[in-house]
């Protein structure tokens, strides 16, 4: 039987609360605007996904006013097992924390005015005046906008009429274990050999352990993909000798996770009263840093620039939609990042004369002069 919910006139349903949708609902409800929240599991799940913070994505997070739930996560409170020495404390910038930490402290702090639906989402309908959320448990919900930042799921998707072209299928592979070091490990970042197939290895202190994430554009099947999920630092010193010599006598505390990445971009997503966010609309490579980025650049253009002015007028036709996708702040990112995604990956196994010339050069001045290692940002 089906209930009908409240229905707000002026108020924003999110579907999903991964890292995007949660952190937009407590940007709304900090901001006073009514919000439901629609998720089948109230508490995250441990996923490997982002993990450590650049200086990009600090400088966005201070300014939403939400870079608190990520210090929590970094820097545990003193009396926390895990707590680093007050002498001793990284940098934000030189530490991450696991991703369900972050998740699970944005989500403690949505305030009274955002609401959680623990239910599937099994149809929405939009509008140019109202939106309608229906539940796997026959629950309705009606509001001004709906966004969906369900990250790759797609069954809503195709519900919708929105599509997703695949651009780049099997762009890039990610693995991440953690190590209890024999010595301490400063935050380095270290470019993987010519000729390995992998871009570079992100190594950083989390609370309790330390983080080795390791960027590759080796296939899932490739043998030695296979291999660092059995012995992660065996395999990783077959490719990349200068890390093994980093991580020489570490013992393995957390077991390697392996994730694929496609690029793809949505078509069909330009409907009155919807919005995607994040991985909902495209996703380029971790290995540019910029998913993270992406995310917070969508919600400071929605809520920053538009969101206000939407509401203050009747409807949510699609040219208020239109204006979001269009805004100069968020293609030029999106775009940048699909450009970076692929110059990563040819950079390492492009073919042609250019990426020959490319890695040629660098082979010289590799010759000349060491690698630099240093402190960077993944995601």
């Amino acid at each position: 039987m089906i209930s009908d919910a409240r229905a707000f006139d002026d108020g924003v349903m999110i579907v999903g609360a991964g890292i995007a949708g949660s952190l937009l609902a407590l940007v709304l409800g900090r901001k006073g605007h009514r919000v439901t929240v629609f998720d089948p599991q109230r508490r995250p799940a441990q996923v490997f996904r982002n993990e450590k913070l650049g200086h990009e994505q600090i400088a966005l997070l201070t300014k939403l006013g939400v870079l608190d739930c990520f210090k929590a996560g970094c820097w545990p409170a003193p009396g926390h097992p895990h707590a680093y020495p007050e002498d001793a404390r990284p940098s934000l910038v030189d530490c991450g924390a696991h991703h369900h930490v972050w998740l699970s402290a944005v989500r403690d702090a949505w305030p009274a005015n955002v609401r959680f639906v623990e239910d599937v989402v099994a149809r929405v309908e939009t509008s140019p005046q109202l939106q309608t959320i229906e539940t796997r448990s026959g629950d309705r919900f009606t509001d001004r906008l709906v966004v969906l930042a369900s990250g790759r799921m797609t069954q809503l998707n195709e519900d919708l009429g929105i599509t997703r072209r695949t651009l780049s299928s099997g762009h890039s592979v990610c693995l991440g274990f953690s190590i209890k070091p024999e010595r301490p490990i400063p935050a380095e970042v270290i470019e993987a050999a010519h000729g390995s197939g992998l871009g570079y290895v992100s190594i950083f202190p989390m609370p309790g352990e330390t983080r080795v994430n390791v960027f590759s554009y080796r296939a899932l099947t490739d043998p030695w993909t296979r291999r660092m999920s059995r012995d992660p630092l065996g395999a990783l010193a077959e490719l990349a000798p200068a890390t093994a010599k980093l991580l020489h006598g570490a013992t393995v505390v957390r077991r390697c996770e392996v994730r694929g990445t496609d690029l793809y971009e949505t078509e069909g997503h330009m409907q009155p009263g919807l919005l995607l966010i994040g991985d909902a609309f495209h996703a380029p490579c971790p290995a540019t840093g910029t998913g993270m980025l992406r995310i917070l650049n969508d919600i400071d253009v929605l809520v920053g620039r538009h969101l206000d002015d939407w509401m203050a007028t009747p409807g949510m036709g699609g040219g208020k939609i239109l204006g979001f996708y269009t805004d100069p702040l968020k293609r030029n990112l999106d775009s940048a990042s699909l450009r970076s995604s692929y110059r990563n990956r040819g950079r390492v196994v492009g073919r042609g004369p250019r990426w020959g010339i490319y890695r040629w050069l660098r082979r010289i001045k590799t010759m000349i002069r060491p690698p630099v290692q240093t402190a960077a940002s993944t995601s």
